[in-house]
């Protein structure tokens, strides 16, 4: 890349028992911003992979916690640091996601990152970013609701007015409700269709619909990410029930993950009953009000 730094910008990785690849993913934002906090989360960390990182990136700092925090934490780590050594946006990321296009995403910033009610930048996430790149991209934006952690510009003037992000959630969800933190403050969402962000959802699978026969992928999640998934969403739609009922309310939160979801379980995906007692305990745990960090 060749464009130079933001003076006011840094960059955030979170690390979980990264791989090689996450060399070419950083080189496509690295040089953009001024310095890179990569927080490792793995608890035995690659001592040889971090020790590359801080040769290739003269301007990384690496924050080993030996041990697995959860994604809230990290990212409050990382804003902290960032805050304290003067930044005033934070570019969020996870080690699976590269930009496609990532001038034009500064460009983005420097024309609307100066209004102040705005707490977030947002890019477009894809599995094949390449694949849906605009020829003449355009820095045009809507407003969202909801847009996920990776590729995110977070405005840091904005964050402790915000709020934290929610440690006790440790994983998934933990983005949404940051969101609705923000909106509930009438900060502004701002997400941009044409920035491309090569993103992984989950695991990719291909399966046969039933009815067409015609192969379509699918994501899949793990039973601890349905497990998460399932509690964090059922914690979500209790806390913001009252500020935005037609998008979180228990009634249809539990519609979505104990009919919907399941039904697609059952037709579709792997480790069947594994995935739905995943879900029961996330809702168990909901009921008696048990958070953090829990391994099935």
């Amino acid at each position: 890349m060749d464009t130079q730094s933001c003076p006011h910008c840094a960059a955030a990785i979170v690390l979980y028992h990264p791989c090689e690849n996450i060399l070419s993913n950083i080189d496509s934002y690295a040089s953009a911003v001024k310095k890179i906090y990569a927080i490792d989360n793995t608890e035995s960390p690659n001592q040889a992979l971090a020790n590359r990182l801080k040769e290739r990136y003269k301007n990384l700092e690496y924050i080993p916690n030996n041990q697995n925090l959860g994604i809230a934490t990290a990212l409050n780590q990382a804003c902290d640091m960032a805050i304290d050594d003067g930044f005033a946006w934070l570019l969020t990321m996870d080690q699976d996601s590269c930009f496609i296009n990532f001038d034009d995403y500064l460009a983005c910033l420097e024309k609307h990152g100066e209004i102040s009610k705005t707490a977030l930048l947002a890019p477009n996430p894809q599995w094949h970013a390449k694949e849906h790149l605009p020829k003449n991209p355009l820095f045009n934006y809507e407003e969202k609701s909801l847009v996920i952690t990776s590729g995110n510009f977070l405005n840091l003037t904005l964050f402790n007015k915000i709020g934290r992000f929610e440690e006790k959630l440790f994983i998934d969800m933990v983005d949404y409700d940051y969101c609705l933190k923000a909106r509930m403050l009438d900060y502004k969402i701002l997400y941009f269709p044409d920035i491309m962000l090569q993103h992984s959802l989950g695991n990719l699978f291909q399966r046969k619909n039933l009815v067409t026969r015609k192969l379509r992928n699918k994501i899949e999640h793990s039973p601890q990410r349905v497990y998460y998934g399932a509690r964090n969403f059922l914690y979500l739609s209790k806390k913001h029930s009252k500020a935005f009922p037609r998008e979180f309310n228990l009634p249809k939160t539990l519609n979505i993950l104990f009919i919907h979801e399941i039904t697609k379980i059952l037709i579709y995906e792997d480790q069947k009953l594994a995935k739905i007692n995943a879900k029961f305990l996330g809702l168990w745990h909901f009921i008696i009000g048990k958070y953090g960090k829990y391994e099935l």
